[in-house]
C-alpha cells in the first residue's frame, strides 16, 4: 500500500520553488498563478454573536493582522472563535486569581486549596486558567500565534520592495547606467 495524503514530506510552497530555482521543473506559469491566487480567498469571517466582551476585543485585534498576512478566510470562523473565547476565559480566570491572591494571607498566594480534612490541591481557578491556556495555545497554533507554529505556516511572500534604498539606488543608477 502506498500511503495516504499525510505520507512523506509536505509540499513546498510555490514561492519557495521559484526562489530556490525550481529544481523540480514545475510549470513556471502555474507556480506564479498559485502565488497570485490562494486556494482559499483571504477574508475575515463573520464574528459569532456568542463571544464574550474580551473575546470580541481579541477578535477585533486579530482580524486586521491575519487578513494582512493572508492567514484568515471565511472558513476559519470556528477556529478563530475558539481561540478568542479561550483567550477571554484565560483572562477572566487570571483576573480572579489576581483578586484572590490580593486577598490571600498565606505564602502560597491562593493557588493551593486546603480542605477541612487537611488535603490540598491546586485551586479550581488555577485549573480552569491552565485549561483555558491550553485551549488558546492549541487553537492559536493554527494561526501561527507561537514561534514554532509560525515556522510551519505557508504564507504568501511579502513584497520584496526596492533592491536599493533611495540614495543607494540613485548612486547605482549614476554609476551603472
Amino acid at each position: 500500500m502506498a500511503g495516504n495524503g499525510n505520507s512523506g514530506r509536505p509540499a513546498k510552497p510555490a514561492s519557495l520553488h521559484i526562489l530556490q530555482g525550481n529544481r523540480s521543473k514545475k510549470n513556471f506559469d502555474e507556480l506564479i498563478e498559485e502565488i497570485k491566487s490562494p486556494a482559499v480567498p483571504v477574508a475575515a469571517p463573520p464574528m459569532p454573536d456568542v463571544l464574550s466582551d474580551d473575546a470580541v476585543a481579541e477578535w477585533e485585534r486579530l482580524i486586521p493582522d491575519l487578513t494582512a498576512l493572508g492567514l484568515i478566510s471565511t472558513l476559519d470562523q470556528m477556529a478563530l472563535a475558539t481561540y478568542c473565547q479561550a483567550y477571554a476565559d484565560w483572562l477572566r480566570y487570571q483576573r480572579l486569581i489576581a483578586q484572590r491572591n490580593a486577598q490571600s494571607t498565606d505564602d502560597l498566594g491562593g493557588d493551593i486549596q486546603t480542605f477541612k480534612t487537611g488535603a490540598q490541591q491546586m485551586h479550581v481557578l488555577r485549573q480552569l486558567a491552565n485549561d483555558a491556556e491550553k485551549r488558546a495555545n492549541a487553537a492559536g497554533a493554527q494561526f501561527g500565534f507561537s514561534p514554532m507554529a509560525r515556522r510551519n505556516l505557508k504564507t504568501a511572500p511579502a513584497p520584496q520592495g526596492e533592491l536599493f534604498p533611495n540614495e543607494q539606488r540613485d548612486a547605482a543608477t549614476r554609476y551603472f547606467s
